[in-house]
């Protein structure tokens, strides 16, 4: 995390150079391609590219976007929302135009469900074909959503693209895109198995459950229904989701998880009659660690997306850049 793949992208060991030949394109297979590339289109940082004129933008520069988050937080499966909060209204609005001027649009099956796609010329991520970009608004504050499809929703990817789905919707995540990258996930802790903003397949079964409804549902919201749906005891349950930290809301749903999973002389407490599932609660617990993984942030996160601020990821990059090879 946080720049450390370039332990793997600039090493010389025969598995490791086997391993970055399988995982990217043609245009990523050592450190100076990889610099090269996002120093020229990302105007050095993402800060300097979320602040730059229009005519500094085109489609790769949110593929450099994808990019740096990618070495910020790699993931096999996921998400990024680049919070756009530091910036003013009129940049907000050179960043959308260029949105909109440069990819063009199709329909997603995520969170708001208003998407575009920034495939042309897409070359990343090997068994990805798409970068899908969408304007999104949790809560009040403004992100640009970044995410690499296995298929675009052109007339060769729409089908495989509809197989993907299908099985989304009934195991909770798609069909693996590269079989390379989740077997490498697997194995190394540098790259995430799945950071996602869609929901687990449990975890929407509780949402329905608790009777919350839509794709942007946070998880300061689920918790105090939970919580009050299974009788789980917790001293300040109405300030619990509005001022604690990532890090507290996590270790709350961690304690949560472990009394409703701890079997005693009645059976197991805290399930509301059977309501909530083992599935639901392997799913929280996923969930509990990333909010712990958060830190003392206050993220009003969907479900298990990665959320960056520019300069979190540019301390990645000065890193990344940094580094040997």
């Amino acid at each position: 995390m946080h720049g450390a793949i370039a332990e793997l992208i600039g090493s010389t060991q025969r598995d490791d150079r086997i391993a970055v030949w399988e995982l990217f394109g043609s245009r990523f297979q050592t450190m100076r391609d990889w610099r090269s590339y996002l120093r020229v289109r990302l105007a050095d940082n993402v800060s300097a590219q979320l602040m730059a004129p229009e005519s500094r933008w085109n489609v790769s520069s949110f593929h450099a976007l994808f990019i740096a988050c990618w070495i910020h937080h790699p993931v096999e499966k996921g998400t990024f929302m680049v919070n756009l909060g530091g910036l003013s209204v009129s940049q907000r609005g050179v960043v959308k135009n260029a949105y909109k001027k440069h990819l063009s649009g199709r329909r997603s099956s995520h969170l708001s469900s208003s998407g575009r796609s920034a495939s042309k010329g897409w070359d990343f991520l090997n068994g990805y074909d798409e970068l899908l970009v969408q304007f999104e608004e949790t809560t009040g504050r403004p992100y640009l959503f970044l995410k690499a499809e296995g298929h675009n929703t052109g007339l060769k990817g729409i089908i495989p693209h509809i197989k993907s789905w299908r099985h989304k919707r009934k195991h909770g995540v798609g069909l693996i895109a590269s079989p390379a990258l989740n077997e490498f996930a697997v194995r190394d802790s540098r790259v995430e198995s799945r950071a996602a903003e869609n929901y687990g397949k449990h975890y929407k079964k509780l949402l329905k459950g608790l009777k919350l409804r839509g794709k942007k549902v946070t998880v300061r919201e689920v918790v105090p229904a939970l919580f009050k749906l299974t009788g789980f005891p917790h001293p300040n349950l109405k300030m619990l989701a509005m001022t604690s930290s990532n890090q507290e809301l996590g270790r709350a749903l961690l304690d949560y998880c472990r009394a409703a999973s701890t079997v005693g002389s009645g059976g197991v407490r805290f399930r509301a009659d059977g309501k909530i599932t083992g599935g639901m609660i392997s799913d929280l617990k996923e969930l509990a660690g990333t909010l712990q993984q958060d830190g003392n942030k206050i993220l009003r996160r969907v479900f298990r997306e990665v959320r960056v601020n520019p300069d979190e990821v540019d301390r990645s990059l000065q890193t990344f850049y940094a580094s040997p090879g």
